[in-house]
């Protein structure tokens, strides 16, 4: 959530950054609520100190002997009149929060303003990107090695489920579960990070904090007798950890890891061509996340955006990172990364990680604070998140790049150990 105070500063300037994102936003509902807001607060308060000026008044009727039943009427009269200005600023409150609670994060100083994604900005390449054709004339894409290898069933799943869930089986799913084993292995002792296994659902207030809500209500899988939806990311369950918590200034940075399953209700509404794993409701990631301090948060955007290359580096696997516009930024982040994979069959890079720095956006919404040594006041952390990584379009990468000519599989070296010792699939 933005900060009220500084968009009543800086509001122009704050809105054209925003337009940047949305181009319909306009911050003159903001700044007439707030105006209305306060007027409501000062005539409340003003007709509190009548009330109370009235109430000494009956006192003083009474201590002489008089008729004070004007005074009292008087005194209700103003009661009833403060219930009407508090309820009235009740509503008032309410609309300003959703209203702030929409509004997504001001694009950081070094994001590009652009609203069209294409224009996001290429910093890095790794590796080779083939084509079909240069890997060899007996390549084939996942979906064929899957059936190949008796590894991918997307006829049970759907069976199970519906489309667009995966069903791993086999050798393939050992390397999945092996994967997810060395991504958690690297990113605690390499990393430094501790690891956390969360619930897989989370209740409302966690979804609001993590600026899922009110935004993504719709795409969510909500339970809504129980208050529970499951979860899009571990980011959710990694940042509500804290929420409402207090920190010092000597326990910064925190930096946090979890394994959990992800749920995306949107998978389905994407084209025909992104068939496969490509994009499914249901899929494994590893999830980084930090609290920093705000002067610490852009250095530790680089860390983590080093630590996604580097684990796609000992895989071996071509990739690129891109620097998002403002027009491609999730709600709650100020500046992103995308580490994408080369995936030949589909001729394309895809995002299996995104590193972004949420500035205070989320730390207002979930209220984490730490105190400076030298400082009672208290601040508003930093956070930020990053795959590290998702496993869908990586185990996909890494089935068409390792193919053999007889329709094996090579497990990468790094992962053999978390695979039970599995070096390659055999083709069934």
């Amino acid at each position: 959530m933005l900060n009220i105070k500084r968009i009543l500063a800086e509001k122009d300037e704050i809105e054209t950054k925003l337009k940047y994102r949305e181009p319909d936003i306009n911050l003159d509902p903001v700044i007439d609520l707030d105006r209305k807001r306060r007027e409501l607060i000062a005539h409340s308060e003003s007709l509190k100190a009548e009330r109370n000026a009235a109430s000494k008044e009956i006192g003083n009727i009474i201590k002489k002997g008089g008729d004070a039943v004007a005074a009292k009427a008087r005194v209700s009269a103003i009661g009833d009149e403060i219930k009407v200005l508090d309820d009235e600023l009740k509503n008032v409150e309410a609309e300003l929060d959703l209203f702030l609670a929409k509004l997504p994060n001001i694009p950081g100083d070094s994001t590009p303003l652009d609203l069209d994604k294409a224009h996001n900005v290429v910093v890095k390449t790794y590796g080779d990107a083939k084509s079909p054709e240069q890997i060899g004339t007996y390549f084939k894409d996942h979906i064929e090695l899957g059936k190949l290898c008796d590894g991918l069933d997307f006829e049970r799943g759907a069976k199970l489920a519906g489309s667009n869930f995966a069903l791993y089986k086999g050798d393939l799913a050992r390397l999945e579960w092996g994967l997810i084993n060395w991504l958690i292995d690297v990113n605690v002792n390499r990393f430094g990070r501790k690891l956390i296994i969360p619930p897989y659902l989370v209740n409302s207030q966690s979804m609001y904090s993590s600026a899922q809500y009110p935004k993504f209500v719709e795409q969510s899988y909500f339970i809504e007798k129980d208050d529970l939806a499951l979860i899009p990311t571990g980011e959710v369950p990694l940042l509500n950890l804290y929420r409402d918590d207090r920190f010092d200034e000597s326990e910064l940075p925190i930096r946090l890891c979890a394994f959990t399953p992800c749920f995306r209700r949107e998978a389905g509404t994407y084209g025909r061509d992104e068939r496969g794993l490509i994009r499914i409701h249901q899929f494994h990631k590893v999830e980084m996340f930090s609290f920093t301090r705000p002067e610490e948060s852009d250095t530790e955007l680089e860390r983590m955006t080093h630590c996604a290359e580097e684990l796609m580096e000992m895989l071996r696997l071509p990739y690129r990172t891109t620097l998002l516009v403002s027009g491609d930024l999730a709600t709650q982040a100020a500046k992103t990364y995308d580490i994408e994979v080369w995936i030949p069959g589909q001729g394309r890079f895809y995002e299996v990680s995104s590193c972004s720095d949420c500035t205070d956006y989320q730390a207002r919404r979930a209220n984490i604070r730490y105190r400076e040594s030298d400082n009672k006041k208290l601040e508003f952390v930093h956070t930020l998140n990053g795959s590290a990584l998702a496993t869908p379009r990586l185990l996909t990468s890494i089935m068409e790049h390792y193919q053999r000519e007889d329709g094996s599989i090579e497990v990468p070296e790094v992962v053999r150990p978390y695979a039970g010792g599995l070096a390659e699939i055999m083709p069934v």
